[in-house]
């Protein structure tokens, strides 16, 4: 169950990007053909724009948020995350704009889809977003209202699955040409035939973390810069993790690891049968993956660790 405190911020943040954030007239192109909806955070704070419908959007603006050194009474503070996402068929293109959120806790991106209200086919792409200590991308299909892990703290649930895969929904999202950075995890993502491709993902312990199969994860660049568990709150040092991933496509990817290598992993696996990793080069560690259980496999070919 969420705590009273994040039910209270989850409601003021939805009536504030319901009421600051608007779309301007579409863009069109010389046939007159809708090519994307502009959007940006009208309120003049330049803090948060939400997406209520499907279609095509492009953000027209950078954001930025941070908490105020003093906090006056009745003053204004960022409550929700840069970019927050409730319908389905969204095309979301940042247009290259920088999206960035100092606020404490705060996610970059929000998708969470909850059991009676399945999201999918979303796509973020051609931007760079940054958080500090939440997560950068937060896309979640919380297909168990009643179960769920709060391994990421309670204001980032995923659903609890007990090893069984077929119960993941398909959500179709995609990150694309994203330069995405944290100081801890970077993504957070859970459901079926999602694929992230052509991105530049720094961050700290855990820096990557898919839940469900049939990923296909090409062409990124992840810098994980490695702590101790002590001194990361207990998150092991992983550049990517997965579980319940079967047959997910792990290909021409470079892992860079930086800081306490001794002790990282690069890519862990766990409840992933017949995940393949192909043409993919690891720096700063002498190993490419790590099964946890016996119900992950992998087919590697052509893997460069410690390039």
């Amino acid at each position: 169950m969420f705590s009273n405190e994040y039910i209270t911020i989850l409601i003021s943040s939805l009536l504030f990007a319901s009421i600051f954030s608007s779309e301007a007239a579409p863009h069109l192109n010389m046939s007159g053909d809708v090519v994307c909806q502009r959007v940006v955070d009208t309120s003049g704070d330049n803090w948060t724009i939400a997406i209520w419908d499907s279609g095509k959007f492009c953000v027209g603006q950078n954001l930025s948020q941070d908490d105020p050194i003093f906090k006056l009474p009745h003053q204004p503070v960022p409550k929700s995350p840069l970019l927050l996402i409730r319908h389905s068929e969204v095309f979301a293109d940042l247009n290259g704009h920088n999206l960035k959120t100092r606020v404490e806790h705060r996610e970059g991106i929000r998708v969470f889809a909850m059991e009676s209200s399945p999201l999918r086919a979303i796509s973020i792409r051609n931007g760079f977003i940054s958080s500090t200590s939440g997560p950068t991308i937060y896309m979640v299909d919380a297909f168990n209202d009643k179960n769920r892990n709060i391994r990421f703290g309670r204001n980032f649930p995923i659903a609890v699955f007990n090893g069984y895969a077929a119960i993941y929904r398909p959500t179709e999202f995609i990150l694309e040409n994203l330069t995405l950075q944290g100081d801890s995890q970077v993504i957070i993502m859970q459901g079926m035939n999602n694929i992230i491709r052509h991105c530049k993902i720094i961050g700290g312990n855990g820096t990557v973390n898919v839940f469900g199969p049939n990923l296909i994860f090409e062409d990124n660049e992840i810098i994980l810069h490695a702590k101790t568990e002590s001194e990361a709150s207990g998150e092991a040092p992983v550049a990517l993790y997965l579980e319940d991933a079967a047959n997910s496509v792990i290909r021409n990817n470079h892992i860079t690891i930086k800081g306490n290598t001794s002790s990282s992993q690069s890519i862990v696996l766990k409840n992933s049968p017949n995940v393949t990793l192909q043409g993919n080069t690891v720096s700063g560690n002498d190993t490419l993956y790590k099964l946890l259980d016996e119900r992950s496999s992998v087919i590697a070919t052509d893997n460069h660790p410690n390039r």
